[in-house]
Parts: structure tokens; sequence; C-alpha cells
């Protein structure tokens, strides 16, 4: 069923979807890049701790 004076609000819809799924394609990409930045920090920081463990290690070992 087509109710007269419809057509300019499914264009107008069909317009704000195709905008909708640009944006959502922009979070998605700025999304990952965040992500991988956070991934990057995060491995910096666990081989931080893995050299400071292993200093604490080195000093609590007793001599040979």
């Amino acid at each position: 069923m087509d109710f007269a004076g419809i057509g300019p609000v499914k264009d107008a819809l069909t317009t704000t979807n195709d905008l909708l799924e640009k944006v959502l394609g922009e979070l998605r990409r700025t999304n990952d890049a965040q992500l991988d930045a956070v991934v990057t920090e995060l491995r910096a920081v666990r081989a931080s701790v893995d050299r400071l463990v292993a200093q604490q290690q080195e000093v609590a070992a007793p001599a040979s």
C-alpha cells in the first residue's frame, strides 16, 4: 500500500540510511585504529613489566 506524499519520506529515509552506513564505516575504521594503538601500548607495558620482573628476580637470586 502506498500512501500519497510518502515518497519524500522514503527518499529521506534512504538518504539517512546511506549516511548512517558511511558513518558506521568511519566509526569502524576509527575504532580499529584506536584498538591497534591500545594493543601496541599494552604490549609495551607488558614488555616493561617483564623486564622489571626479570631484574627483580636477578636481584633476589643468590649469587652462584
